[in-house]
């Protein structure tokens, strides 16, 4: 994979939103593609497309610690370090990001209405970078190879 910052970049010049970049790097870093998946995560962007619900980049990295860590077939179950990671990473975003201790989308971006997809990726960019490395560090702080994936 190329350097992390210019993949995002990318992304989002291709019209990708925060929640879809979060998937789009597990994807890239374990060398699958699941444009079903993908797709899936457009239901979070922007905070599901209200400025009053959780901001996507948060949403979005959960999930990326779930394509890790989560159950994915009846026989599994998912890593008990899922949780903790989930919390670590809400405390995180909220302390460096959240709004009077919101994390709504709305109240990060001061309510301003951006309608293009690309210009609010761009206002977001330092948001989704952090917030990505953040889950990143906290995969592989727990001890996920982020190459490698969910174990089989």
């Amino acid at each position: 994979m190329k350097d992390l910052s210019t993949a995002v970049m990318q992304w989002g010049q291709e019209g990708f939103c925060c929640s879809q970049v979060m998937i789009l790097t597990g994807l890239a870093l374990t060398g699958k593609e699941n444009k079903d998946l993908t797709a899936a995560m457009n239901g979070l962007c922007r905070g599901t497309f209200s400025p009053a619900c959780t901001c996507g980049a948060l949403t979005g990295a959960c999930c990326l610690l779930g394509f890790y860590a989560g159950k994915g077939a009846p026989f599994e179950e998912k890593d008990p370090k899922l949780p903790e990671m989930i919390g670590r990473l809400h405390e995180w975003f909220q302390e460096s990001w959240g709004s009077g201790g919101r994390v709504n989308c709305g109240d990060i971006l001061g309510h301003e209405p951006i309608t293009d997809p690309k210009k609010c990726f761009q206002k977001c960019f330092p948001m989704i970078m952090e917030t990505l490395e953040k889950a990143l560090e906290l995969l592989e702080t727990h001890g996920f190879d982020i190459r490698e994936g969910r174990p089989l």
